[in-house]
């Protein structure tokens, strides 16, 4: 095998960044969905699926870092109304998940302790988290909206087209 070969097998094995964004903001919205029923999941599975999801925000926000220093640098000058929108609506999702992972470590009932870090929750706390979780369905809600073409079109391009993809034809003269 040669070296152009084996460069070109390795870049189509590599994921491309938007099919990374796509399956980690996949991942990101089911964990959410999951996390946000604490009678399905119970309390030790909603704690560290919580500070699971801290982490995959995280990395989420590197994976866009670039959009973001873009978009915060033209943010007072020319900016197209929905950008703007986009972006004002991301940093409260942001925040508001910041504060969520946050409030959810100083609750908590059984993950800090398993670490051996002691916690004293409160009931202030506890009602910070209640409302900003609730406050994070309508921003999830948001930001799936005014990112939902992207959502469409990236779930036909890499999965809705290589399902539908259609087998070669069958030759004349080939036998099954």
């Amino acid at each position: 095998m040669t070296t152009t070969s084996l460069t070109t097998n390795r870049a189509k094995r590599r994921w491309s960044q938007t099919l990374k964004n796509y399956w980690l903001d996949i991942a990101l919205f089911f964990a959410f969905i999951i996390d946000m029923n604490t009678r399905f999941t119970g309390i030790p599975i909603h704690e560290w699926l919580g500070i699971g999801f801290g982490i995959a925000l995280i990395y989420h926000l590197l994976l866009h870092w670039d959009w973001i220093i873009s978009i915060s640098r033209r943010l007072l000058r020319r900016l197209p109304s929905g950008q703007r929108l986009r972006y004002v609506i991301d940093l409260a999702l942001f925040l508001d998940i910041v504060v969520l992972t946050m409030t959810g470590i100083w609750i908590s009932e059984v993950a800090m302790r398993q670490l051996g870090i002691p916690v004293s929750p409160s009931f202030f706390w506890r009602r910070v988290h209640e409302l900003t979780a609730d406050f994070a369905i309508w921003l999830v809600a948001l930001h799936l909206a005014l990112d939902w073409k992207w959502i469409v079109s990236t779930t036909k391009r890499y999965i809705w087209q290589p399902l539908t993809r259609r087998w070669p034809a069958k030759q004349q003269g080939d036998t099954a």
